[in-house]
């Protein structure tokens, strides 16, 4: 089956499981076989320290007979006795009972036999003793049979007068095979053991890890049919914590996007409207005989028409620039140039409605990189608001200001100002601020927000703020144009 079909459980369960698994074989293989070598070691070391008595005790021997002869009828009258449970017919010499046989010394069994408790019997089975020409004094094994790894030359008076060597360490004795046999079976009942341990462990940290995972799938499942501003509890600091975290942020944002999505058709209904019923009435008037077709009433439906045409204008301009579509035709410009221009043709307008303008603007020219088209747009919506909004007799100040890296722009107007908590709000969609500045002026509150979009796009800021003249103040950042 395709692992791609699990589900995170089932994987995070094998993995945890394999893991455990080969580290735990690798463990019981290192183990058995670092075991088992230090096992031999250590018979390796206790047959060394009888190979050390047995070389003297073999010195001896032949210091005293001269030749190799009675060592070899002793050790063949030995020899069945030891690995056929025969009796000996001559006791062995001295020096091999003390070697071969561990204390007590023989004692008659209830058969009769002599018994030799120890490991007499395994060491003396690895035993050879050549003479000086290397024959075999005594031998368990052939030559070919079995090669001996350990030699010692035997030295009488400065000359070799034979050797001694033994076989590589093999289990051979009963407790020894019993021993390793004990061994692997505690091995594998542990793997055993650790083997149920790791998959009940590995079962339960994998539904534990998957449980937060399967809260959040079923959280997001009840988001996507709408049911927003849901929150989970967030129970750790770790990678699950903080995707639970930003799922609540995206819940919260999902909920808030909903309330001013509701708002915003609200909005538009509403501003829509008020024109729209202003021309049925005035159209009504007239098929009733109420009102006369004259140049006024012509007039009065035509300033409502281009209300409307206005207002449809400036919502499509706002969803073109908050879905990215407005085009941008970016190019080094003037702006202190192009900002006096747009002051130029809004004079007029400002002096009928008893608005002074001022003005401090660098003389020298100031550059930048944007579309010239936007950017003018930009200034004429923060002239149209202050237009509508602005008491008269009032007064407006326009500032220019550059530092090394940036253009600061600000447009400060007199009374009426804004609420502190207005002042946030005012670059969303439709918002206006009830009160002094508000709907009679004839504003959608759209004017604001597409300036926002507009700066934004020109990776510039802009942030509105209480005027020192009393009004509203609104301030533009813009980077300068390095070339």
């Amino acid at each position: 089956m395709n692992i791609k079909h699990f589900s995170i459980r089932t994987k995070l369960f094998i993995a945890f499981l394999l893991a455990c698994l080969l580290s735990l074989g690798a463990v019981i293989f290192i183990f058995k076989y670092t075991v088992t070598d230090a096992f031999l070691d250590y018979l390796e070391q206790q047959d060394e320290e009888q190979l050390d008595k047995l070389e003297q005790s073999l010195i001896e021997h032949y210091a005293i007979h001269l030749n190799w002869d009675t060592l070899r009828r002793n050790i063949r009258s030995l020899d069945p006795f030891i690995f056929k449970g025969q009796p000996p017919p001559a006791p062995p010499p001295e020096f091999l009972e003390d070697l071969f046989f561990s204390p007590p010394k023989r004692k008659p069994p209830h058969h009769g036999h002599p018994s030799f408790p120890g490991r007499g019997g395994r060491f003396l089975s690895r035993v050879i003793i050549l003479d000086q020409n290397r024959q075999v004094v005594f031998s368990r094994h052939t030559q070919t049979e079995r090669q001996h790894t350990l030699e010692r030359p035997l030295y009488y008076q400065d000359h070799i007068v034979g050797y001694v060597g033994m076989y590589s360490v093999e289990l051979l004795d009963k407790l020894d095979r019993e021993f390793a046999r004990r061994l692997d079976y505690l091995l594998w009942l542990a793997a055993i053991a650790a083997l149920i341990t790791t998959a009940l462990f590995s079962f339960l940290i994998a539904r534990q890890l998957v449980k937060p995972i399967d809260q959040l799938r079923h959280a997001t499942t009840r988001l996507t049919e709408g049911q927003y501003g849901l929150q989970m509890p967030v129970k750790s600091q770790d990678e699950l914590g903080k995707l639970t975290s930003d799922f609540n942020q995206l819940s919260s944002r999902l909920k808030e996007n909903e309330g001013a999505r509701k708002q915003w058709i609200m909005d538009i209904a509403h501003e829509l409207r008020t024109p729209l019923a202003i021309l049925r009435g005035e159209i009504e008037a007239l098929q009733d005989g109420i009102n006369e077709p004259d140049e006024e009433t012509i007039n009065s439906l035509h300033q409502e028409v281009l209300h409307l045409n206005r207002l449809v204008d400036d919502l499509y301009t706002l969803s073109m620039s908050d879905s990215g579509a407005l085009s941008y035709h970016k190019v080094p410009l003037d702006i202190s140039s192009l900002l006096n221009d747009t002051l130029n043709q809004f004079q007029k307008a400002l002096s009928d409605q008893g608005i002074r303008l001022s003005t401090a603007i660098a003389p020298y020219p100031v550059m930048v990189q944007g579309d010239e088209q936007r950017l003018q747009q930009l200034f004429q919506n923060l002239l149209k608001n202050t237009l509508r909004y602005t008491d008269s007799p009032g007064e407006l100040q326009v500032k220019l200001q550059t530092t090394s890296k940036e253009v600061f722009i600000q447009f400060s107007d007199t009374a009426p100002g804004v609420p502190d908590e207005s002042l946030p709000k005012l670059f969303e969609r439709l918002y206006r601020v009830e009160g002094s500045r508000n709907r009679a002026t004839g504003g959608a509150g759209i004017g604001l927000s597409i300036s926002y979009n507009i700066t934004h796009a020109h990776n510039g800021n802009i942030q509105a703020h209480h005027s020192p003249l009393g009004g509203l103040a609104i301030t533009i950042t813009l980077p300068l144009y390095k070339g």
